[in-house]
């Protein structure tokens, strides 16, 4: 019997994305074993409900589902798309394998992907600041939004984030999926945080969108050459490439957990 840790995943979804547009690829990931389990953070900054939730809500809930099977020694590799990864990567503060294991700790974070998602890059920068290269909080065409830093409100997508999010996915499918987006706490999205990926010793990758009309190709490998050490996968796809790409964002995730829990990796 081996004594090896179980290897479990789970999806920090990007803003107006909830739990549900992850099926597939989960779906694919039980189906075919590749990690144990496979879990679904249910932001607390999603839906109509969430006025006033920051990013660290995210945060808080990603560490409750993880907490249970972290305590009994299963080691996650946190997927963070969009917005998702900077709540993905907040989350391993404190709580990575090596952290855990220098206080007599089982379990833990062993690495972070970024699926066409900022990285805290800048201290006191926010997820929506990626936009700006981390300089300033401007807002994209497709948010709807409230006045910039005031507190209680909602962003919603607008009506040409159909096309940003879904432009490699037939029309009907596209429909359906838009419509089933949520609000999203507007708060969150302007979170500062001062925890950077270079205050950290973790594997990072990042799953580049070439065809991504949301975060331009270009931006994202701006943010993954910033990240140390990161090591990049690109898929022919848009925004929510998990969704149009299930089969190639699978063999990606299982060639990143062989690398990620490989024995000369720390």
């Amino acid at each position: 019997m081996s004594d090896s840790p179980k290897r479990g995943i789970i999806f920090s979804g990007g803003a107006f994305h909830s739990a549900h547009f992850f099926d597939i690829v989960k779906q694919r990931l039980e189906d075919a074993k590749v990690f144990d389990p496979v879990l679904v953070s249910a932001h607390p900054s999603l839906g109509n409900n969430s006025r006033g939730k920051t990013m660290w809500d995210d945060v808080e809930a990603l560490r409750a589902q993880m907490t249970p099977y972290v305590e009994a020694g299963t080691e996650f590799i946190i997927m963070g798309h969009s917005y998702g990864g900077f709540p993905g990567f907040a989350a391993t503060k404190g709580w990575t394998v090596e952290q855990r294991a220098a206080a007599g700790k089982k379990g833990g974070v062993r690495a972070v992907v970024f699926n066409a998602a900022p990285a805290p890059l800048v201290r006191g920068g926010t997820a929506i600041g990626v936009f700006e290269e981390g300089k300033e909080h401007k807002y994209p065409p497709f948010f709807e939004h409230g006045p910039q830093g005031e507190k209680g409100h909602l962003i919603y997508p607008s009506k040409i984030s159909k096309h940003s999010f879904y432009n490699d996915l037939d029309d009907d499918t596209a429909e359906k999926l838009w419509n089933s987006l949520v609000p999203h706490s507007q708060e969150a999205i302007e979170t500062p945080t001062n925890y950077l990926v270079t205050d950290v010793s973790l594997p990072f990758y990042y799953i580049l969108n070439e065809k991504d009309a949301t975060v331009p190709r270009e931006l994202q490998q701006t943010v993954a050459e910033a990240i140390p050490g990161c090591i990049v996968f690109n898929i022919d796809a848009g925004h929510t490439s998990f969704i149009s790409q299930p089969a190639r964002f699978v063999e990606i995730l299982e060639r990143i957990k062989e690398d990620a829990f490989a024995a000369n990796r720390k």
